[in-house]
């Protein structure tokens, strides 16, 4: 199989430097880490290799063939195929109708009918033969998370990739199922496969890799053997220093009244909750992902209706308050979306600051973009948003910026609860590390957290319990101390 090479790769949007003399060589039957933050040109460079985007400048070649620039038929001819972060599956359609949307089997006069059976027979075996197990006539819908990026995989393999892009492949999964999507790349490599694994978690990296390439600010900063150097190597070619460590998290719970306090609360399909959560303290809530967690924050929150049960905020009955009155008495909601539940991307960052405070909103002689203005540069320079901007359209941003500027709004609500989901997905960790410490800043200051996050190492330092849901309902609660991969793991699965 021949090697892909990229080589003096150049990339602009709108006289902005994104790729800058970018060169990277993925070999058959090695897997290559892609590492760098947010904004660091990751994406641009997939693109790039995958003719989704046209560079301005270099090249790519697969063997001694030169890729049309732009050209994603040329790329996908060429054996390179793209498994994205975000699945694009569709629901009713069955495993294996999606592995071959596209490239069916045909049958019938003229081959104008899908041959399902076929279809579904040749996914099991492509499954089989690359060790990752699938149900080909289970609806997409129906699968679990780990389930559909297998599904992703193998719709890259049966349209005949030798060369596999995986864009944070492990963001949704758990623990067990990261093991497993893991042993799969090191398959997919052992095969003779060319992987490119781009991740933020330097933990599957140096667990996985064998050849290791960082960007930062668009031009490669390290590109060696993964054998050859460190992770605090990786973390400052990355970042430009060592990145933060993670808050540790406090050593006992808080005493008093509880702030937050749920009792047989039930709607949104999941329930029933029941759990209290002290002034000061930090609750983390992990799970495969789709087990109840939005739910559970939405009925925190007020977004969704609670049909059973009771909801208390500072000791305030709040079961049937509107999500403003939740607002007004000190709770904050951080939504998993960013884009499209948490921002406004076509407004500016002092616009979004301002989004949601009813003293705004209500001011005689309307909108004080004055006011918004002066307030945004403070934020701004607490939580380094960059670029320091207060005029500059949230679109513009990176995701690690876009969600600064998102906590930043939601801490500044939280009075007594702050309720977050998954606050560090898909950011640097530069921007990850700083996220974590104004959660950490704002538990000390007597803020009660309500965390979900697919990270548990980061609610182990952030959190003095771990809860687990599972099909909607809570599974087991420990300690922090006690709240290890296999306990936390197991409650996960069942």
């Amino acid at each position: 199989m021949p090697a892909l090479e990229a080589t003096r790769l150049r990339k602009t949007y709108g006289g902005r430097v994104v790729l800058d003399d970018v060169a990277l060589r993925l070999a058959p039957g090695r897997v290559h880490a892609l590492v760098g933050e947010n904004g660091a040109g990751k994406s641009t460079l997939i693109a790039c290799l995958s003719g989704l985007t046209a560079p301005d400048a270099g090249e790519v070649r697969v063997g001694s063939a030169r890729l049309p620039p732009g050209d994603v038929g040329a790329a996908l001819a060429a054996g390179i195929g793209v498994v994205h972060q975000h699945f694009l599956l569709a629901d009713a359609l069955t495993a294996a109708e999606n592995v071959v949307l596209g490239a069916e089997p045909r049958r019938g006069p003229g081959g104008l009918l899908l041959d399902r059976a076929a279809a579904s027979k040749r996914v099991r075996d492509l499954a089989a033969a690359r060790g990752m197990p699938l149900d080909p006539d289970a609806l997409a819908r129906d699968l679990g998370v780990g389930e559909r990026q297998r599904v992703e995989i193998l719709k890259a393999l049966h349209r005949g990739a030798t060369t596999m892009l995986l864009d944070e492949p492990t963001a949704v999964l758990s623990p067990g199922e990261i093991g497993g999507l893991l042993d799969a790349i090191r398959a997919l490599a052992a095969n003779g496969a060319a992987v490119l694994l781009v991740s933020h978690k330097l933990d599957e990296v140096f667990a996985v890799a064998d050849d290791i390439t960082v960007l930062r600010h668009g031009r490669v900063t390290l590109s060696v053997e993964r054998s050859a150097t460190t992770r605090d190597a990786v973390a400052r070619a990355a970042v430009g220093d060592a990145a933060l460590a993670v808050e540790t998290a406090p050593s006992a719970v808080p005493e008093g009244a509880p702030v937050l306090a749920l009792d047989g609360v039930r709607g949104a399909g999941a329930g029933p909750f029941t759990f209290a959560l002290r002034a000061g303290e930090a609750l983390g809530v992990a799970g495969v992902e789709g087990n109840g967690q939005r739910a559970l924050l939405e009925l925190v929150a007020g977004v969704a209706r609670c049909d059973e049960g009771t909801i208390t905020l500072g000791g305030a009955d709040v079961t049937g308050a509107t999500v403003a009155s939740r607002r007004a008495a000190g709770l904050g909601w951080v939504p998993e979306d960013r884009e499209r539940r948490g921002l406004l991307s076509t407004l500016s960052v002092a616009e979004n600051l301002a989004l949601g405070d009813v003293a705004v909103a209500t001011r005689p002689g309307g909108f004080d973009q004055g006011a918004a203005t002066a307030a945004a540069r403070a934020v701004i320079a607490r939580f380094d948003v960059r670029p320091a901007d207060p005029s500059a359209t949230v679109a513009s941003l990176s995701g690690g910026n876009q969600q600064k500027v998102l906590v930043a709004r939601e801490l500044t609500f939280a009075s007594k609860v702050l309720v977050v989901a998954q606050p560090t997905r898909g950011i640097d960790a530069r921007a990850a590390a700083s996220i974590r410490a104004a959660l950490a800043s704002a538990r000390d200051a007597g803020v009660a957290l309500l965390i979900v996050s697919s990270e548990l190492d980061e609610l182990r330092g952030l959190c003095g319990r771990v809860m687990v849901l599972r099909g909607g309902k809570i599974a087991g609660e420990v300690p922090v101390a006690q709240a290890t991969d296999a306990t936390l793991g197991a409650w996960m699965v069942g």
